[in-house]
């Protein structure tokens, strides 16, 4: 039964079960040195009374929890993916700043540099960093070393865009990059006719994941509107180039086939030089465009119908999660699984408002 008036506290608790408030406080906070079926009572009374930990309390009481955050920054005049990853991370930290709990950031333009932050952030331990929210660029050994390392420390490490099942015990946001080409091809399969050309960008050559949200794509298309023929376009840039290789080689394309009926920007770096390559091309005035990732760029090219829709990920929501889910392991001591899924939406001319924070 709840009490009655005010806050129910350990001591209630532990005045209900005939224990000491140390064995209460054991069992509602995960620690050791009480048995199983003693620690589900506790919580089942607790649960019963109608108890909440106090956490911005219990944080006065100890040092400040420091999570590293280990990401890339968006390089161009807009933002456009990264950057969102940050606002939400940083959105998180200042809800929950009254937790004593508070972010480190470190900017990796690439993973040479982000491995060598890895590097530092492991040296110096649990002792100066509870977790590390961050990405996987390539998998690579070296950077899976540290996760490793960091691990083995009791340091929690949680990946972005990724889901890495070794080494065991990482946390996970995956890319759903397949579901993500799925929905963009049954989308472009409901937007177009029968028969027709497609142009869609490539992404980053060695990226696992853009690899396989292509596939995804291009095998759903030939499942289901065999009918359409699929030309990619390569030139993928992470630098402020509009107007690069990517835009060149859709140039290009526009100008060599007359039945290109839809566009696919595969990624958010992609989305501009699609777009001005089919500005460029007069001619080209019935070709739909599919970009990715809503921002401040494709929320304006949805406005000015240069963009039929926009795949969404939902990076600052990714970014938002991830903070609040190291709250949960590094301050309430919570079990989370090891992979959380993060929405994927499409965003139109008439409801893109919706998404904007």
């Amino acid at each position: 039964m709840k009490k009655a008036s005010g806050k129910v506290t350990i001591k209630d608790i532990s005045k209900k079960l005939g224990i000491s408030a140390v064995s209460v406080h054991r069992a509602l906070r995960g620690k050791e040195g009480i048995s199983d079926e003693l620690r589900s009572k506790i919580i089942e009374t607790a649960n019963e009374m109608g108890y909440v930990e106090n956490y911005a309390a219990a944080s006065i009481k100890r040092k400040t929890q420091r999570v590293a955050v280990v990401l890339p920054k968006d390089k161009w005049e807009k933002k456009i993916y990264f950057d969102y990853l940050w606002l939400g991370i940083n959105k998180g930290a200042d809800e929950l700043k009254g937790l004593n709990i508070e972010i480190s950031p470190f900017v990796c333009d690439n993973e040479e540099m982000q491995l060598e932050q890895l590097k530092e952030i492991a040296k110096m331990g649990p002792g100066e960093y509870g977790g590390v929210i961050t990405i996987s660029f390539t998998r690579a050994a070296e950077v899976l070393m540290q996760f490793q390392s960091m691990l083995a420390r009791d340091m929690k490490v949680l990946v972005i865009d990724d889901h890495i099942e070794i080494p065991e015990g990482l946390i996970s946001i995956p890319p759903r990059e397949v579901q993500v080409g799925k929905v963009a091809a049954e989308l472009a399969g409901l937007i177009t006719s029968d028969k027709g050309r497609l142009l869609v960008s490539c992404g980053r050559t060695d990226s696992k994941i853009h690899a396989n949200r292509l596939e995804s794509f291009c095998n759903y298309i030939k499942e289901n509107k065999p009918g359409l023929i699929i030309e990619l376009i390569t030139g993928y840039t992470r630098n402020m180039d509009h107007r690069g290789e990517l835009y060149k080689n859709a140039c290009e394309a526009l100008d060599k086939y007359s039945d290109i009926c839809l566009m696919y920007a595969l990624t958010s770096h992609d989305n501009r030089a699609f777009v001005e390559a089919l500005e460029k091309q007069g001619k080209n005035k019935n070709v739909a465009i599919i970009g990715t990732d809503l921002n401040e760029e494709t929320l304006e090219f949805l406005k000015e119908k240069k963009m039929s829709a926009v795949i969404d990920q939902n990076p600052y929501e990714k970014g938002y999660m991830a903070f609040k889910i190291m709250v949960d392991c590094l301050i309430k001591n919570i079990s989370v699984p090891d992979v959380i899924p993060c929405r994927i939406d499409i965003a139109l001319e008439n409801n893109a408002d919706l998404y904007v924070d």
